[in-house]
Formats: structure tokens, C-alpha cells, sequence
């Protein structure tokens, strides 16, 4: 482990071989420095503590860094691929593995001789290699270990050393398509190989290397008998429910006896656990196989019976996830379970809770448990739908320990007690790459700090947390003034007591809490903010005390730095004294211990409850002074995050700091740089944001092409990393900073939202300056990646505040969101990175992104799957709208049948197009109907009501109703009407400014002027009549359709010049005036002329004719006309 002299410059002079930061891998021992006093007294009167390399102390157990400094093979691996893609495993013999695509690097983690580090190639695969497929181990002491690879689908690569990179035999496994699983390794035998089915294959040592065998289970008399006794005790073997058997773990079990040639190795698969016997050479017997379900089912039921759950053990539904060992008699087994008469029903999906335990059996005799030594319920619970698995935990077991691991913490469960130990945590933005055990300890590989070591914490340092059952909140809170510097001389703290500010009080009061005087803190609490007092429900005097001292908690300078020292004034040396710490990262990292203990204090002192709400920084705004208290520890949590990753990028993050500092008028000068400014005020974090949106937009104006992609790779890089901290963080501690009373319902706008429009900025750049032009396909990747990141940064931020909303703003909100998700998800549509997109609609109920996606990938099916996913939100009208303003009736038309009800419903708006579906459900009367209804609408397009009047008629004649004939009638009539539209000479619809085509539909009214207006100069007697038989359709009152009769008349009068006619031969002269010849077609026609013909004497009333109407012959021939029209009808009579 890498110690600096006292005094020196090593600590300080920057990244060590092999550490991806500047700060050791290791954790480094610092020298101890002077710390200074809290109110500026002498630096001689603390007593620091120097920092170890802890990770994370949660009294029972201490997490801390194992080792030196990882390989530069090694962290070049972490640097360069993404840790999804490297797996690696620890051995207990002092050597580990990492496998990242075809390299296998090998190196010795525990320190113990000379150390190695060499590459291996695997074989070729088609399919993702497993560090759970190599073994590293040595065949004699002394020996440089020999090495076995095996590829998923069986090829089994050997090295006789490791040091012989290039010298490797291949064989082959002979599997028949089966994909290995696990490789065990036995001393001195060699492997078990295993495949996901369960097949095994022994792989020993010969003279000519490595050879493979496939082991059977006994068949003679004697061998079998073990199995033979389990399936009578507990049926017979088979896949539960049915379903195909699937490896789930094999491990060995400490050999007692070291001088045994023997090994035990134990099979968990989903339907049985086996034991087999492995001697060295190629010998190898089972010795049972046991159906371990019903001995779970009643384990398990034993204990949710005495929790009160009633019913029975049959009823549970019982999965074996994982399996550990803790010593060379007992194994532990992770078990899922579900009551299956405990169903939660939600909309059509059946769900059920999940049960998580750990069975204990003891497995050091030949023949199979009969019964279980303990069972342990663990507090994880679950919800799964029907049909789904339960999610699966992975589990170490070290002694009376089992370790249940998942991507955020570890939860230790001691098989010794009762009682639930706390978990422990891996830090911000971590992952478990490769676990591995020794024989006190857990060890874990994680990309940010390496080999770490998990081991129950001694007895003199566990502040006896363990010691009792009932272990309180403040006993865990209290173990974290061990790791911090906070220490004051009695009269300063008397000072800080006696002082008439409140500030200097609360803070003496969180100092002595810190000092385990929690009686004298909780007094001093009590008189300054006594029960029963009403407070301001914002900005009250114990919100804005308790937010500004956590604010001077997260921007105190480093008590212990010399540098701080002389460049602060003497007014400001009087900090609170959170850090001691010289390196920038463990002072964040003490900031964040402190300030987690200042959460303790509230609590435990009553403050917590009482806790409303204080101003926004904008004054505009209420803020909760709980949500407000989290927004500082995430800005802890975001500095440490930015500290770990700045080396990496150094340049880039070091210009955005400078940018920080110039907006801030601070100058970094003296022994002081720019970064020692920057970190210290972690209020101010955020401002980073915006830093880098504006050193992004530079790039873009001067750097070349590569040089931009390779920039706005890294800025994002930094970005994402700090706000996936953040959000990780956060989400963990949802249930800590949980308002209550008023202060839940105030406007919740996370300190991440409120720079998203930067964020968009980032975004849209990326986009158009870096994705079209990525050349290498490692570039795009990595920029679809970090595209899909932003969006589901900015999309969760809107989804945070619209949760906190109520009312008008939340619909303001509403839109806003809805608006961005198209903006950003669309962009990953045109961009057809589809399963980014359909991950974020399907996230944030995207519904115009999800209809999208299936209509461009044309994926029916998955459009079906998410109408019935989200039939609560009303997807199916959703997307019937959406067909609706894309223009794709025919696609809305063709909804399955499953559908048709909706359809119905959602068309019953959409008149235009609902006649087509009931056309097409034969419902032919509602499309008649409703095609009668739309023609009647029609104004705009004459040929459109033509065919609607068409088409309605046919659907009428084709219905089965029998009050159809009324319907039938009335759209003769308007098909008449259509006629007579129709009959307009283009002529006349020229006159008028018209086409035929594309012309609008006429009323009756206006057809009449066209056909007897001045603009038909060559109307004849039937344009007069058509005109008078349009009268019919007219909708006018009786008096007005009279006058426009009368007009009819005086127009076909006009249309002759009377003064010309013949009035010694009146009759036959009158015969050849339009109006005679109008009265002759109605006569022809058996119209009744009392009512056709106005009276003579109406027509010369008329002033529409003028001077006409006074002239002698005109009134002549016009009563000579009359009255020989009337003897002429006489007779027919």
C-alpha cells in the first residue's frame, strides 16, 4: 500500500501508476496535520484524524480498499470499454481476472510475491466471454500458475503458464450446442464445466495437458442409492412447473482434511440440488440429487405464518435464485417465493408480491438434507406480474455471513442473529464488476476504486451496533464522527453557547451532538426552538438557520490546509470545521460525511418534523427546506463525482472551472489554484452547466471537425457522469427527504431541472454537429448513448415537477413536457435509433414517439402489445387521433376486430370517416345515416356531396330498416338538386368566376339567378323552368318564395323585346316569347297554371319590369296571351 513520508510532495504530485484519478486506488495513509479551532483558536487544540482507505463503516461491517494500485493492463480496460462489458473474477488463491471482449488480463491482487500481470487471447466466439469461464490457479506451490479458458460454446483453451502468452492448446467440449455457464475449479483435480442446462464435464490434468470427460449420475446398485432415497422423500426430479432445468450455481466446499485427494462440489440447478464427489484423476460420483421445493415452501411458510400471513404452505410458488457457502457443513441458498392467493389485482394484470429468504442446509453428509437448519427472510420484497420471474440478487457467504449483493448496495445477513444489519453502500455512480471471497472477508471489483474488501467490522470499533437487536437511528448516525475532524476547546464552545446569535447557537448545539453530548445539544435545541411556538410556514427562523448552516457546512474551506489558512482573513477562519482533509476529494468526501451527520442531528434532536419551507432563489417561489437540505447533498455527491472523473478530463473540466471562477470575480492566486476555489464552494456546483454549454458552443466555432467530436464526446461525458450521480443518489434517498405537512405539496423543481434548458442545448448540438459527421462507428455509439442519457435527464426532471403539481400550473407543466418529449424523443426517431426511443417513450408514456416507431418499423404486433399495456391511459383513442391527423384513415379503418367497440366510440366524433367502419361492421342504416348527415355539411366541394349523396343512397338501399323510405326520399331530393347544379353551363359558371371542377356547392337560390340572371344571355324557356322548379328546394318563407316567383317571371319576360311583336297576329306572336313558351311547357307538363301562372295583374305590378309594364301593346298581347291560355285550357278540360 502506497504511504508518503511525512512532509512530502507525494500525495500531491498527481495520478500514480495505474490509478484512473489522482487519488490512489488504495487510499493512501495522509499525514496528520494541525487542525484549526472553529472559531480561529489555536491549531494545537484538535486532534485530527488521519483518513483510512474506508469506503463506507456501517458499524457491523467496514468496506475498504484491498491492495495496490491495479495494473496499467487493467485500467487501461476500464478506461477504454464500457463496464457493462467487463466481468471479472477474484480467487481466493491471490489472483484475479478481467475478460473484456477476447482479452483476459491476469494479475495478482493480494500483494504476496512477485507481481504479475499478463494478456491472454481467448478463444473465438460468437457469443459474450465470462471471466466465470477462466480459472488462473497454480498446480504445485511455488509454480507460476497454469490458466483455462473456455469459450460459451465449449472450446476449452489451456495454458500451461501464463507466462507462455502464446503457447495455448485447444479442445473442444463436445457440448452439442449447449452454452457453458460456470468453471469450477477443484484442487488438484482441475475444472467442473458447467452449461446453463446443467450438463457437466470434468476437466483433469493429463501428461499431454487437458482432457475432458462428461459426467453421468451413478446407475449401479449402490451408487444410486442417494438419489434414489431423495426422490422418495421428495419426488420425483423435474423442471418446476414444467419448465426446462437451468443451471443456477456450482461451488466446492472446503476441504477439511487438507491431505484429501477428494473434493465436494454442490449443483444448485432450478429443480434439484446435487452433490458429486471429484477424486483426483478423472473419478466422479454423485452422490444425490434432492427436490429441495417442499422443504423451501415449508420453511419459508413457517415464517411469513408467524408474520400473519394465513393460508398454507402449498400455496406458494417457490424459485431457487443463487447459492453460497459458509463453511465445509453448510451451504445458504437464496430463495424467491410468491403467495399465489395473494394476488394484486391491477387493470388486467394479475401481480403478485415477492418473498425473498435464505434457506441454511447442513450438506457434510453423503445423503441429502432432510431439513432445513434455518430460514431467514430477508427485508427485500418485490412485485412481479404473472408469468414473470422474480428479480435475482447474487450472494457471497464468508463464516456466518451471507453477502446479498445488487447494483446499489450490499445487505450483509448474519445466520447468528435475529436482526436486520444495515447495508452497505457503494458510492455514487459505482458497480460490481467481479466478486470473489477469502476466508473472513467478501471481496468485490468495482471500475472506481478496484479490489475492495467487505469484512465484519472488530469489536472495538463496531461502537457495539450490533450488540443489541434494537439498533437506533442515532447509533448509526453517531459512528460517523469517527471519520470526521470536528472538535472545539471548551470555551470556544462556551463562546458559540453563549452567543445571542441564534446561528452561533444551533451550530454549538450541532457541535455538541457531534461531541456525543446529545443530552446538552437536545437542551440547547429546546430553548432555542421551543414546542408549541407557531412558525412562519415560510422562511421561518429555524428553516433559514438550519439552510444556512448547512450551506457554510458544504462551502467551509479545509481546516487543515495551510494555503486556506493565510489567504483567508481572520473572520472567515471561523468555519465549522467539516474537513481536515488535503486532498480535494476527501475533503468532498468528508463534506458529505459531516453534512449526512448535520441530517442526524435534525432528526434526533425533533428538528426534522418541524421543518416547512424557505424562499427560492428566484423570491418568486416556495422552496421545502427538507427538499432544499437534499439539494445540498446532492451537490456533494456531484462535486465528488466531477473530482473522480477530472483527471480523465482534465483539460475540458479545468477550462469550464475557470469559467466559473471569472463569472464569480475570483482570481486563483497565491498556493492557491483554481480547482482548490472551485470545490470548496459545492453550492455553486451546478453553475458547471452552464460552463459547459458555453466551452461546447466555442468548440464549435473554432475547432476542426475531429477535434469537435472529440470534445463534445467529452463535455457530455462529464455531464452525464454528474448527473447520473445525482439522480442515482437521489432516488436511493427518496424516503429520507420526504416532505410533510404543506411543505409536500409545494412545486418540486430538482436543482438538475432547472439547468435542462442547457441541457436541451447539449442536445441539439450533439446532434447537428457530431452525429451526422461521426466517422468510426466507436464515435456514434457513444454519441447515440450519451443523446439518449440527456433526454432522460431532461424528460425525468419534468416528470419530478409535474408529480409536485396541482392544478393550472400542472397542466402549464403538462404541455411543456409533452412538447420537449416530442422534440427530443422524435429527434431519436429521425435518427432511427429506435430502441433508445421506444425505451424513452415506453419511461415517460410517449404515446405519439410509441405510435411513431411502430408505423415506420411497421411492428402491428408491438402497436397491439401497447394498447393492452396501456389500456388505463386511453391508448387506443390515442392512436385512432393520431392515424386521424397523419392523414392514415385507412390505417384507423383497419384496427382489428379486438378494437372495433373503441373504434366505434372514438369515430362517433369523426362523422367523416365512421360511415367507412360501419360499412365495414355491415351496419349499412348508421352509414346511410350519417353519409346523409355529411352531405348535408357539405358546402366547400360539389362533387364530394355528389358522391356522399351516392353513396348514402346505395347504403340505404342495401340497409335491412324498414322505415327506410323516408330517407330514400329525401336524398332523391338532394340528388335533384345536385342535377340541376350540375346542368349549369360552363358558360354561365365562367360568367360567375366558376369551373366544373373544384366547384363549391350551390344553393337553390343561387342556381336560380345563374340560370335566369343577365350572365345566361342564352337561357332558353328550360332554364326558366328549372329555375321555377328549384322553388320546391328553396328555404324561404312563403311570402319571399312568391317574390322570387314573381322575379322568375319578369326575368323570362325581359328576356324578349315586347315592342317588336307582331300585334295584329297576337297569338301566334306571343307563342315565340320565352314566358309563353314557359307556360306551354307547364301546360304540356299537366301543371295546375292557377297555381304556375301569376295573374296578369300581379305581373304588371311588378317594378322589376320597368317602363314595360306601362306600355299598351305589352299589356295587350299579355291578357290576349292569358286569356287564350285560358280557353285553350278550358277545352282540355
Amino acid at each position: 500500500m502506497f504511504t508518503p513520508k511525512a512532509g512530502g510532495n507525494s500525495l500531491l504530485a498527481g495520478r500514480r501508476p495505474g490509478s484512473r484519478s489522482n487519488t490512489p486506488l488504495s487510499g493512501s495513509k495522509r499525514p496528520s496535520h494541525g487542525g484549526h479551532h472553529l472559531l480561529g483558536i489555536s491549531r494545537g487544540a484538535t486532534t485530527p484524524v488521519a483518513r483510512s482507505n474506508v469506503i463506507d463503516n456501517t458499524g457491523s461491517h467496514v468496506l475498504s480498499t484491498l491492495g495496490g494500485s491495479l495494473p496499467v493492463l487493467v485500467t487501461e480496460v476500464l478506461t477504454m470499454v464500457n463496464a457493462a462489458d467487463v466481468s471479472v473474477t477474484l480467487s481466493d488463491n491471490g489472483w484475479a481476472w478481467l475478460v473484456s471482449g477476447r482479452r483476459l488480463v491476469v494479475w495478482r491482487y493480494n500483494g504476496i510475491g512477485r507481481a504479475q500481470c499478463r494478456e491472454l487471447s481467448l478463444p473465438p466466439s460468437d457469443l459474450k466471454h465470462r471471466s466465470e469461464l477462466c480459472a488462473v490457479y497454480s498446480l504445485n506451490a511455488g509454480q507460476t500458475p497454469c490458466c483455462i479458458a473456455v469459450s460459451p460454446e465449449g472450446v476449452v483453451r489451456y495454458w500451461t503458464s501464463i507466462v507462455h502468452e502464446g503457447s495455448s492448446t485447444d479442445i473442444s467440449a463436445e457440448l452439442g450446442g449447449q452454452e457453458c455457464m460456470s468453471l469450477l475449479q477443484l484442487q488438484p483435480t482441475g475444472c467442473i464445466l458447467a452449461t446453463t442446462t446443467g450438463t457437466l464435464v470434468l476437466l483433469h490434468h493429463t501428461n499431454q495437458g487437458i482432457s475432458c470427460k462428461h459426467l453421468q449420475p451413478s446407475s449401479n446398485l449402490l451408487g444410486g442409492i442417494g438419489r434414489r432415497v431423495s426422490s422418495l422423500l421428495w419426488g420425483s426430479i423435474s423442471g418446476a412447473h414444467g419448465t426446462e432445468v437451468k443451471l443456477i450455481r456450482i461451488l466446492s466446499l472446503p476441504t477439511v482434511n487438507s491431505l484429501s485427494n477428494k473434493t465436494s462440489a454442490m449443483i444448485l440447478t432450478s429443480a434439484s440440488l446435487q452433490k458429486w464427489i471429484i477424486e483426483e484423476g478423472d473419478m466422479a460420483r454423485q452422490l444425490y440429487e434432492a427436490d429441495l421445493n417442499e422443504m423451501i415452501k415449508e420453511s419459508m411458510w413457517s415464517v411469513l405464518a408467524d408474520q400473519g400471513q394465513a393460508g398454507k404452505a402449498s400455496w406458494l410458488r417457490i424459485w431457487q435464485l443463487d447459492m453460497a457457502t459458509l463453511d465445509a457443513d453448510r451451504i445458504a441458498i437464496l430463495v424467491a417465493g410468491i403467495n399465489t392467493n395473494e394476488s394484486l389485482s391491477q387493470a388486467e394484470a394479475t401481480k403478485f408480491k415477492v418473498y425473498y429468504g435464505l434457506v441454511i442446509l447442513k450438506v457434510r453428509s453423503d445423503v441429502p438434507p432432510f431439513d432445513a437448519e434455518c430460514f431467514k427472510l430477508l427485508p427485500e420484497t418485490g412485485i412481479i406480474n404473472e408469468g414473470d420471474e422474480p428479480r435475482a440478487f447474487k450472494t457471497l457467504g464468508v463464516k456466518d455471513t451471507v453477502y446479498v449483493l445488487n447494483e446499489e448496495d450490499i445487505h450483509p445477513v448474519s445466520v447468528g442473529v435475529d436482526y436486520d444489519l444495515p447495508k452497505v453502500s457503494l458510492g455514487p455512480g459505482n458497480s460490481i464488476l467481479g466478486v470473489g471471497h477469502t476466508e473472513d472477508s467478501a471481496l468485490l471489483f468495482t471500475p472506481n476504486h478496484g479490489v475492495l474488501s467487505l469484512s465484519a467490522a472488530q469489536k472495538e470499533n463496531r461502537m457495539d451496533v450490533t450488540d443489541t437487536p434494537e439498533t437506533s437511528f442515532m447509533d448509526k448516525s453517531l459512528k460517523l464522527t469517527d471519520t470526521l475532524n470536528i472538535s472545539v476547546s471548551a470555551q470556544g464552545l462556551e463562546n458559540l453557547t453563549m452567543s445571542e446569535s441564534k446561528g452561533d447557537q444551533l451550530k454549538a448545539a450541532f457541535l455538541l451532538y457531534c461531541k456525543r453530548c446529545v443530552g446538552q445539544a437536545q437542551s440547547l435545541v429546546d430553548e432555542l426552538f421551543p414546542d408549541g411556538v407557531q412558525s412562519e410556514p415560510v422562511d421561518s427562523a429555524l428553516d433559514r438557520l438550519v439552510i444556512s448552516l448547512s450551506k457554510d457546512l458544504i462551502d467551509d474551506f479545509p481546516a487543515s490546509d495551510p494555503r486556506w489558512m493565510e489567504s483567508l482573513p481572520a473572520s472567515q477562519v471561523a468555519g465549522t470545521g467539516s474537513t481536515m482533509s488535503l486532498l480535494v476529494l476527501h475533503q468532498l468526501e468528508d463534506k458529505l460525511t459531516c453534512h449526512q451527520l448535520f441530517l442526524a442531528f435534525l432528526k434526533n434532536v425533533g428538528l426534522w418534523s418541524r421543518l416547512n419551507a424557505v424562499s427560492g432563489k428566484t423570491g418568486n417561489t416556495a422552496v421545502s427546506t427538507v427538499l432544499a437540505l437534499a439539494e445540498h447533498n446532492e451537490k456533494i455527491v456531484a462535486a465528488i463525482t466531477l473530482r473522480t472523473i477530472h483527471n480523465d478530463f482534465a483539460k475540458m473540466v479545468d477550462t469550464c472551472i475557470k469559467a466559473c471562477l471569472d463569472d464569480r470575480d475570483i482570481t486563483a492566486g497565491g498556493n492557491l489554484t483554481a480547482q482548490d476555489h472551485f470545490y470548496r464552494e459545492i453550492s455553486r456546483i451546478d453553475e458547471l452547466l452552464e460552463s459547459a454549454v458555453l466551452n461546447l458552443q466555442h468548440c464549435v466555432r473554432v475547432e476542426r471537425q475531429y477535434e469537435l467530436i472529440e470534445s463534445i464526446i467529452s463535455i457530455n461525458t462529464v455531464v452525464i457522469t454528474i448527473l447520473r450521480a445525482v439522480l442515482s443518489h437521489r432516488n436511493k434517498n427518496v424516503d429520507e427527504f420526504n416532505p410533510s405537512g404543506p411543505a409536500s405539496k409545494l412545486e418540486y423543481l430538482p436543482w438538475t431541472t432547472v439547468k435542462r434548458n442547457q441541457l436541451v442545448n447539449m442536445f441539439n448540438m450533439t446532434i447537428k454537429h457530431v452525429v451526422k459527421n461521426a466517422e468510426h462507428d466507436t464515435d456514434r455509439m457513444k454519441i447515440y448513448a450519451q443523446i439518449m442519457d440527456l433526454a432522460d435527464i431532461v424528460l425525468d426532471g419534468y416528470r419530478s415537477e409535474v408529480d409536485s403539481l396541482e392544478g393550472e400550473r400542472k397542466n402549464e407543466i403538462v404541455q411543456q413536457f409533452s412538447r420537449i418529449k416530442d422534440q427530443l424523443i422524435g429527434s431519436l426517431i429521425d435518427l432511427k435509433l429506435y430502441d433508445q426511443a421506444t425505451s424513452l417513450g415506453e419511461k415517460y408514456l410517449d404515446f405519439n414517439g410509441l405510435v411513431r416507431i411502430c408505423e415506420e418499423t411497421k411492428n402491428d404486433s408491438k402497436l397491439e402489445e401497447y394498447t393492452k399495456l396501456y389500456a388505463n391511459h386511453n391508448f387506443s383513442e390515442f392512436v385512432f387521433s393520431w392515424y386521424m391527423k397523419q392523414g392514415k384513415q385507412s390505417r384507423l379503418l383497419s384496427a382489428s376486430s379486438d378494437r372495433s367497440k373503441e373504434l366505434s366510440r372514438f369515430l362517433s366524433g369523426h362523422s367523416d370517416i365512421s360511415w367507412l367502419h360501419d360499412i365495414n361492421t355491415g351496419n349499412m342504416a348508421k352509414a346511410s345515416g350519417t353519409l346523409a348527415q355529411i352531405a348535408n355539411n357539405e358546402t366547400d366541394i360539389f362533387e364530394r356531396k355528389k358522391l356522399q349523396l351516392s353513396l348514402a343512397k346505395l347504403a340505404a338501399l342495401a340497409s335491412d330498416e324498414d322505415d327506410k323510405d323516408s330517407l330514400l326520399q329525401q336524398l332523391d331530393a338532394d340528388i335533384v338538386l345536385q342535377n340541376a347544379q350540375e346542368n349549369i353551363s360552363s358558360r354561365v359558371l365562367e360568367a360567375f368566376g366558376m369551373e366544373k371542377e373544384g366547384m363549391r356547392v350551390l344553393t337553390p337560390r343561387e342556381m336560380i339567378e345563374m340560370y335566369i340572371g343577365e350572365e345566361n344571355s342564352q337561357a332558353d324557356s328550360l332554364d326558366f323552368v328549372k329555375a321555377l322548379c328549384l322553388l320546391d328546394y328553396v328555404q324561404l318563407e312563403q311570402d319571399e318564395i312568391e317574390r322570387v316567383r314573381l322575379h322568375i317571371w319578369c326575368q323570362s319576360i325581359l328576356r324578349d323585346s315586347w315592342a317588336d311583336i307582331d300585334v295584329n297576329n297576337p297569338i301566334n306572336s306571343v307563342q315565340e316569347t320565352i314566358f309563353f313558351k314557359v307556360i306551354e311547357y307547364g301546360f304540356h307538363q299537366g301543371y295546375d297554371l292557377d297555381t304556375f301562372l301569376p295573374s296578369p295583374e300581379n305581373i304588371l305590378e311588378q317594378d322589376e319590369l320597368g317602363n314595360l309594364k306601362n306600355q299598351t301593346n305589352f299589356k295587350y298581347l299579355l291578357q290576349t296571351g292569358y286569356e287564350h291560355v285560358k280557353r285553350v285550357c278550358a277545352a282540355a278540360s
